[in-house]
């Protein structure tokens, strides 16, 4: 999993890193690190990156799916806003976006932004959550669905 620099850090990336490739046209590698000469996306050498491991965290990032009933779609609606406003005071949630299809309104994506894996399975204890789950588990069309990702821009202090 890609890995991110923790805000303060002295190197902003590591082998999890973009690498500025030589030819833009070059796909950017993440999975090592950069080597002498080469630069990562802040500018550092590869000498500059080494040994900082630790340094860093990951933003977590999940897309949720939902597709809600028909006749659900106001009584989702009134659930899901109440769980985000709640989420979004957690202090592991950079960000909780509930967006609806214009073409489709009965289809939603959850776009959540979490500081780090662990304030995931926090939020996932927490009673809005735990709330909303049971609340809209009837109001379903099909199983939701979700798409992990991590963010490559803005860096973590821009959250």
């Amino acid at each position: 999993m890609p890995r991110r620099r923790k805000p303060g850090s002295a190197c902003a990336t590591t082998k999890w890193s973009l690498l500025a490739p030589a030819n833009p046209m070059d796909r950017l590698d993440r999975d090592r690190t950069p080597t002498n000469g080469e630069v990562d996306n802040h500018g550092r050498t590869g000498e500059e990156c080494r040994g900082n491991e630790a340094e860093f965290i990951a933003m977590h990032i999940v897309h949720v799916h939902v597709h809600v009933k028909p006749e659900c779609v106001a009584d989702f609606i009134t659930a899901t806003l109440a769980n985000a406003r709640a989420s979004g005071l957690e202090p592991g949630i950079a960000r909780f976006d509930v967006v609806q299809q214009t073409e489709h309104p009965t289809r939603f994506i959850l776009v959540e932004a979490y500081r780090n894996p662990a304030a995931q399975a926090a939020h996932r204890e927490t009673a809005h959550y735990l709330t909303w789950r049971d609340t809209v588990a009837p109001m379903m069309a099909e199983p939701r669905t979700a798409v992990k990702l991590v963010n490559l821009h803005p860096d973590e202090a821009g959250w």
